[in-house]
């Protein structure tokens, strides 16, 4: 949340949760003040609070934010998912991006992770039809102008293992980016 919070705008911003999962950031917000949105692909997380919907298709008013909290590397299409992000986002606005860069394993982390050693062929192989955080940048810097970026530990959070966030590889990116302001037509 540290991150969210010094990236949001202030409450009461309208905010998109994209890729929500179960809700739980969205009703944090919430609970904050923030008019929040969210919305999720997987038919079995509906709920009130949490819509049904793919961000690669879905349309609704301008936001102050889009949050991606470890979702977009999901997505089928990133790049139908920006531009719909991109659509989404009023002049101002901000792409939060709280994400997982799993091409950044080494086998330490793979071998940790499985508790096995040797695995990191097993890693890659399962982690294979994710977008690599590379991607995922690459992408936003094509449509987004980046304000801030920084990798940071992600494993820890995911295993719920704080004794990993000194010893894992960084396998985490958080991501700040803007849209970039349309040029005006020569008056």
């Amino acid at each position: 949340m540290d991150f969210i919070d010094d990236h949001l705008p202030p409450g009461p911003a309208r905010v998109l949760d994209a890729g929500c999962g179960d809700g739980a950031l969205a009703d944090r917000l919430r609970a904050r003040g923030y008019e929040v949105t969210a919305i999720d692909i997987d038919p079995d997380l509906a709920r009130p609070g949490v819509r049904i919907a793919d961000i690669c298709g879905f349309r609704d008013d301008p936001y102050d934010a889009v949050i991606f909290s470890l979702s977009l590397h999901h997505v089928a299409d990133l790049d139908a998912a920006l531009d719909s992000t991109g659509a989404l986002l009023r002049p101002g606005g901000r792409l939060l991006l709280d994400e997982f860069a799993h091409e950044c394993a080494d086998e330490s982390i793979a071998d940790r992770f499985y508790a096995a050693p040797g695995s990191l062929p097993r890693w890659r192989e399962r982690h294979r039809e994710y977008h690599a955080g590379t991607a995922m940048v690459e992408a936003v810097a094509r449509r987004f102008a980046i304000t801030s970026l920084a990798r940071v530990p992600y494993l820890h959070r995911y295993l719920e293992d704080a004794s990993l966030r000194d010893a894992e590889s960084v396998l985490g990116l958080q991501l700040v980016a803007e849209p970039r302001p349309t040029a005006r037509p020569p008056t």
